[in-house]
């Protein structure tokens, strides 16, 4: 009969690993403990295995022992029924929409009240040359003056009026 042995291994980099006796998924953390047969690397040991001792591991390798073959038994019966899914190409497609809708979720909304009163020159254009396109930035989506650089807080006082932007867009019937 060859024994077993766990070796430990001083481990800079955190690693992902599966723990080969009891299967939980853990991250080394400095020191990575490794089981051998002999010369043969057998693979990583977590340190809740390390923490319950030599004596428990083996019960604990015939747990998992009998929980893999149960999964390989339905393994093998769901490896004899068609499967039906998307083409490798929507499932790209599905993952650049949810980047995309993930982006415009954390990117900052326009005022739209700003947005007119720059485009309608309700601001005078004297009072936004010189400005830099982040303080524009700034300007458009940032609901509270008091956040506001020093350099643009002339402009709070345009940012104060009250723009109806629901009828502003509404074509009038007189024209």
């Amino acid at each position: 009969m060859s024994i077993l042995k766990i070796k430990l291994h001083k481990q800079p980099v955190l690693l992902s690993s599966v723990c080969i006796t009891c299967g939980r998924t853990f991250v080394t953390e400095k020191v990575e403990a490794i089981l051998w047969e002999g010369e043969q690397r057998i693979g990583n040991v977590c340190k809740e295995c390390i923490k319950v001792g030599c004596q428990e591991l083996p019960h604990i390798l015939r747990k998992q022992s009998q929980n893999l073959i149960e999964r390989a038994k339905i393994l093998e019966e769901l490896s004899k029924k068609f499967i039906e899914g998307p083409a490798w190409e929507e499932y790209q497609k599905a993952c650049e929409d949810r980047f995309e809708e993930k982006r415009r979720e954390t990117q900052p909304k326009m005022i739209m009240s700003r947005v007119l009163l720059i485009g309608e020159e309700i601001i005078p254009r004297e009072e936004i040359e010189g400005l830099s396109s982040e303080q524009m930035k700034i300007f458009l989506i940032e609901a509270d003056p008091s956040k506001w650089p020093p350099e643009i807080l002339h402009l709070k006082k345009y940012a104060e009026k009250q723009i109806d932007e629901q009828n502003f867009f509404r074509s009038d019937d007189r024209i």
